[in-house]
């Protein structure tokens, strides 16, 4: 796990260039004996406000040796051709190692005078108001700048997983106590709660005293926000059936919560871990900088930020006191890049990919422009050489997977178009690039031309003028892949209406089914009242078969089955006179008597509203019953199309056949008839194959079927012609 992480971020720049700046500075933190030049405590009385004086010169890299011109002002130059040489790992100040080891070399310094013994100070950053290396302070100033952010966000992690494991798992009167205990800390912005606890306690703390409290307060503030979330998790896990069967054998809740249910969210913790170091060393940078943290003698990067910049002439005469401010704000986007590319690889979901241009291509490629479209009147919709390309993360590379490869189809109007095909063929990629609702990492070509020849007002809205081919309109149909998002508002649920496979996760838990109809409405008609939206929507529901509908306008989706969910999303699909309809899978969740009612329903509103269908789904055999024309896709292309009930009953393209054979009918029996399955692995759309992408798991595949130049795996049923 931790190569392929490793090699995750090897592939984000910025993530990787966090985690080396950060492994640098801890390195630091680490030996910072050996590596800072002096102790932090170490001051040189003549080199008050000192700039910095290493140079490379023919000697090598050397300490330039500056004199004080004006010491009021603290103004310093250059003595012409005095330097000292600076070695690498020479004597200086005792120290142990690591704690453990005695010695006195250092990373770098200036030999001492063999006569005088002394040596001239070497400041890499400058140096401070009492003549201390800024150098060697940052870097003694890391271990409690940066160990804080560790220890308080452990502290803090530690809390949000007993009290948030126990308030999710337990319920009842510990959830509500926990929760109401963590609001309290919540309620009060956590700058001022910080302020508040630390100005209670004794100002005269050493800097042992001081760190620990320090990081005790940052911790007990830190805790509540990550409790909240990781009991609200907790209370859905503990749902799943893996942990009920950890209940009936009778394991321990507290083994439960640390065995069974948080590993199962170690990624959240992870990377809000992560995130949250650098909020504590910030915190702890504030206090120190108001001077309720680290104090003399101890160094932290905020008690150097207090004592240094203190005017602004300061920061004019003496720029180099900032470097510690840039330190901290280097640290906090360090751990912010890390933690962003550990929540992507944890939840590719949430991948942000740079914008890629969704287009429609305007030309051909030979260069010539495309001639103009003219479309039948009886097509809705038309779809020409349409191609779907994702950009995916795969290991250290970025690949193109081609999801949808040149697939052409026409929709009539009043037709129901049924799409049938595997897992990953292409079906609901193709139908969501006609709303334009695919994700950020997609890239649309090809044409998808919509019928508007009858809808002048749409062509107003769309274009703001009378259409033009040269705005995305050819011969009356708008070509809807050339159009903008803003352009696609007027597409969408006026023209086009979609439903969606899981009717559950359609809707706004929060939102009762009265107040989503009103908002869709809404959209339609602005001035449109309460009274007329529920007055519509009750129509509409007891068009699609919902009983008292007046009354259910109040209740919320939990409170429907799924079929009535689903017969909620057509209603809104209707409620803005869509003259499409796409409904994607929407009976696979169903059971048997629910998907009649469902199929017997879009029967009847193609036929009495005459609505445009486009139906997909994985039974071929549901396909063919309700649609009038059937396109059987696989690996992004169409193997066969034709009227429905000539594709299901004399199929000629061998994969037609083999989902008949794999499709179970009634009155078979396993004793008697074995279920075919499919041989072979489905096509990787990343790496498609040449010509018939079925061509690997077809038993009749000839040499021909493998010709990228061929396009034999086309079928056409019932004498179509080829577009």
């Amino acid at each position: 796990m931790m190569k392929k992480l490793f090699d995750y971020i090897k592939v984000r720049p910025l993530a990787l260039v966090s985690v080396i700046f950060i492994l640098i500075l801890y390195l630091f933190m680490i030996f910072a004996e050996f590596i800072a030049p002096y102790s932090p405590s170490k001051s040189f009385e003549e080199g008050t406000f000192h700039p910095a004086n290493v140079e490379f010169s023919k000697k090598g890299l050397v300490a330039r040796e500056f004199r004080v011109l004006n010491p009021s002002s603290w103004q310093y130059a250059k003595v012409k051709g005095i330097n000292h040489k600076i070695q690498f790992f020479v004597k200086g100040e005792k120290y142990r190692l690591l704690g453990i080891f005695p010695t006195e070399r250092h990373l770098f310094g200036v030999q001492a005078d063999e006569l005088t013994g002394e040596t001239y100070p070497v400041f890499l950053f400058g140096a401070d108001n009492l003549g201390r290396d800024m150098f060697s302070r940052i870097v003694y100033g890391s271990r409690i700048s940066l160990t804080i952010g560790f220890v308080a966000s452990a502290i803090s992690l530690f809390l949000a997983i007993v009290f948030g494991g126990f308030a999710g798992f337990f319920g009842g009167i510990v959830d509500w106590t926990v929760m109401r205990f963590s609001e309290f800390f919540m309620l009060i912005p956590s700058l001022y709660l910080i302020l508040f606890l630390r100005s209670l306690l004794n100002g005269s703390m050493d800097s042992g005293q001081s760190y620990m409290i320090i990081t005790l307060i940052l911790s007990l503030v830190g805790w509540p926000g990550s409790a909240r979330t990781l009991r609200g998790m907790v209370h859905s896990i503990k749902r799943e059936e893996f942990v009920q069967n950890a209940q009936l054998e009778k394991i321990p809740s507290i083994i439960i919560i640390f065995k069974y249910i948080i590993p199962q969210i170690s990624s959240l913790l992870i990377v809000s871990t992560t995130l949250s170091i650098p909020g504590f060393i910030m915190s702890e940078t504030t206090l120190s900088y108001l001077g309720l943290g680290i104090s003399d003698p101890a160094v932290s990067w905020g008690s150097m930020i207090n004592r240094e910049i203190s005017t602004l002439s300061n920061l004019k005469n003496f720029p180099w006191l900032l470097i510690p401010v840039f330190l901290l704000l280097g640290v906090t986007l360090a751990f912010n890049f890390f933690g962003d590319a550990l929540r992507d690889y944890f939840d590719p979901y949430s991948v942000v990919f740079k914008r890629r241009k969704i287009r429609s291509e305007k030309s051909k490629e030979n260069g010539q422009k495309n001639e103009v479209f003219k479309g039948d009147e009886k097509n809705l919709l038309s779809v020409r050489n349409l191609r779907v390309e994702f950009l995916i993360q795969r290991g250290k590379q970025k690949v193109n997977v081609q999801s949808v490869r040149g697939v052409s189809f026409d929709v009539k109007k009043g037709e129901i178009l049924g799409i049938v095909g595997e897992s990953g063929s292409g079906k609901s990629v193709s139908t969501t690039a006609i709303t334009g609702l695919l994700p950020l990492n997609a890239s649309v070509f090809g044409h998808i031309y919509f019928n508007c020849r009858n809808d002048e007002e749409l062509c107003r809205k769309i274009f703001e003028k009378t259409p033009k081919k040269a705005d995305g309109a050819s011969d009356g149909f708008i070509d809807l892949a050339a159009l903008k998002n803003s352009q696609m508002r007027f597409i969408r649920g006026q023209k086009i209406g979609m439903i969606f496979q899981e009717s559950s996760r359609a809707f706004d838990p929060l939102q009762n089914i009265g107040s989503v109809f009103f908002e869709t409405l809404k959209n339609l008609d602005p001035k449109i009242t309460k009274e007329e939206s529920d007055e519509k929507a009750c129509s509409l529901l007891e068009e699609t078969g919902i009983t008292d509908a007046k009354k259910r306008l109040k209740n919320f989706p939990h409170q429907f089955s799924g079929g009535q969910l689903q017969r909620i999303g057509i209603a809104l699909a209707l409620a803005q006179n869509c003259e499409l309809l796409i409904a994607d899978e929407p009976t696979t969740a169903l059971d048997v008597t629910i998907q009649a009612q469902i199929e017997e329903l879009l029967r009847t509103l193609n036929k009495n509203r005459g609505l445009s269908i486009i139906f997909i789904s994985h039974n071929i055999e549901l396909v063919a019953r309700l649609s009038h024309r059937m396109i059987v896709m696989y690996g992004g292309k169409i193997m066969e199309r034709g009227e429905s009930q000539t594709v299901f009953n004399s199929p000629r393209h061998s994969y037609t056949k083999a989902l008949l054979a794999s499709t179970p009918h009634f009155g078979m029996h396993y004793s008697e008839q074995k279920l075919s399955s499919i041989p072979g692995r489905v096509s990787d759309p990343a790496r498609p194959e040449p010509g018939c992408p079925f061509a690997p798991r077809c038993s009749f595949a000839k040499e021909q079927c493998k010709n990228t130049e061929s396009e034999c795996y086309v079928v056409l049923s019932d004498g179509e012609k080829s577009e």
